[in-house]
């Protein structure tokens, strides 16, 4: 089950795969931060699908692997529940810069048991801030 888990974690993960969807921006770091905020408030009430969708629009994910990206943590939701227990909220780690266009924010998503570390890589380009890659899973252990 752990390794099953694993993959579909790992397939969870999203990347970016094609250059033929690009996503309106925000304007300011400050909007992209209430972006993210929200849909780990949804995440921390265990509405992960509504999380998910709540950002969609912001990043360069086709909708096609985006939609399937959706399917695959719709089927795994159920053994994250049973292994960590009940959602119990979030909390913001992180906001790590790399120049002045490029962002990783950390958060976790809290249960019983466990914290799932939540990762957005966001991107200043020319339409404004997009998350290009995003990423959860179950190892917290790799944030050390």
């Amino acid at each position: 089950m752990k390794r099953r888990l694993s993959r579909i974690l790992i397939a969870a993960t999203l990347t970016i795969c094609s250059a033929t969807s690009f996503a309106q921006g925000l304007a300011t770091f400050e909007e992209l931060r209430k972006v993210t905020d929200a849909a780990m408030q949804l995440a921390g009430k265990g509405e992960t699908d509504a999380a998910l969708k709540s950002f969609r629009h912001l990043t360069v994910i086709p909708k096609a692997e985006f939609d399937s990206m959706l399917a695959q943590s719709a089927a795994f939701l159920p053994t994250v529940a049973a292994r960590f227990g009940n959602p119990i909220g979030q909390e913001f780690i992180e906001e790590k810069w790399v120049g002045k266009s490029m962002v990783r924010l950390t958060y976790f998503q809290k249960y019983d048991n466990q914290a799932m570390p939540w990762v957005f890589f966001c991107y200043l380009g020319k339409s404004g801030w997009v998350i290009n890659t995003f990423r959860f899973d179950d190892k917290p252990q790799n944030l050390f």
